[in-house]
């Protein structure tokens, strides 16, 4: 037995440790974020480094969905028009929502600002806004789990809460959280490697999968755990050719509304050249009337031949005469 004294430096000592060390001991988790610490650090999804991504072929981005013009994720467009999966790399802790810089970033571009970054223009991280119907209008709970090797995460917490016994109930009309640690907060994510959480209703009924690991919730992923990113289109039907043609077609059409003007002042300069031909065939006309006056007298000139007529009167004056 524990004498007094004994067991009143006991009760010290454990109460100079922190109640959550006591209880991560037990591998517990406890707390909802942030992230500071007070986690179990080992209880993170595994790194993606060295994993083989099934890539698409390359393509424009706004038809493609990932910024640097190549899925890793949901590789065949043609069935998957809609939803893409990203990878990217970025520093430190992220949260899924940070608002986009506009900088494009990819695993064949440049290194991340935020995660939303590796979505090409035209694209959002799935769940954003914390509807489930972003991502099942797009995708299918079969489709999401055979989206390709590695993990693809939405910006949606699985769970509205960490009291996950028994699970909160999730409807269509609840808004999702993005929470940075805790039970609950691992972000809803498609891929092979993706795990079944304790609460499986949060997207797909029954069938939602996480990234799984209480260190690294929704609000504060890394990309050693967490590169892979889910993009969705944010149209209502799939983009097409025209889509991503159309600022294009919008440069080109000043060019030719250039152009057409320039041939209308050509044309306009060739009808200014030729009304001053005119002129000077006009020119040339009038120089050839003096000339034909100018014969005019020559003409006259001959006409005193006809003094001729009187000296023959003369010879037959004579005749008569003789």
């Amino acid at each position: 037995m524990f004498g007094f004294p004994r067991l009143s430096r006991l009760l010290s000592s454990l109460a100079a440790v922190p109640l959550c060390t006591v209880v991560l001991s037990a591998g517990c988790t406890c707390g909802s974020g942030p992230y500071e610490g007070d986690y179990f650090d080992g209880d993170r999804p595994g790194s993606m480094k060295g994993i083989k991504f099934v890539e698409s072929d390359k393509g424009d981005p706004k038809i493609v969905g990932c910024a640097d013009g190549q899925r890793e994720g949901f590789a065949d467009l043609a069935k998957h028009p809609r939803v893409a999966g990203c990878i990217g790399e970025w520093d430190g802790t992220k949260n899924l929502r940070d608002k986009p810089t506009g900088k494009p970033c990819g695993d064949d571009g440049e290194k991340c600002a935020v995660p939303a970054d590796v979505c090409a223009e035209g694209w959002h991280v799935c769940g954003m806004e914390g509807k489930a119907k972003d991502i099942t209008d797009r995708t299918t709970a079969k489709d999401c789990d055979n989206a390709g090797p590695g993990r693809f995460n939405a910006g949606v917490s699985h769970s509205i809460s960490e009291e996950i016994d028994p699970c909160p109930k999730i409807t269509a009309a609840t808004t999702l959280p993005c929470f940075q640690a805790g039970l609950g907060s691992e972000p809803v994510c498609c891929g092979n490697d993706c795990l079944a959480g304790k609460c499986k209703d949060g997207v797909f009924k029954g069938k939602t999968q996480i990234s799984r690991g209480t260190s690294e919730g929704c609000g504060a992923v890394t990309s050693t755990a967490n590169a892979g990113v889910m993009c969705c289109f944010d149209g209502d039907g799939a983009p097409s050719a025209d889509d991503a043609k159309a600022p294009v077609g919008d440069a080109k059409a000043p060019a030719a509304g250039d152009a057409g003007a320039a041939a209308g002042d050509a044309g306009a300069a060739a009808g200014d050249a030729g009304a001053a031909a005119g002129d000077a065939g006009a020119a040339a006309g009038d120089a050839k009337a003096p000339a034909d006056d100018a014969k005019a007298p020559a003409d006259d000139a001959k006409a005193p031949a006809d003094a001729k007529a009187p000296a023959d009167d003369a010879k037959a004056e004579e005749k008569k005469a003789g």
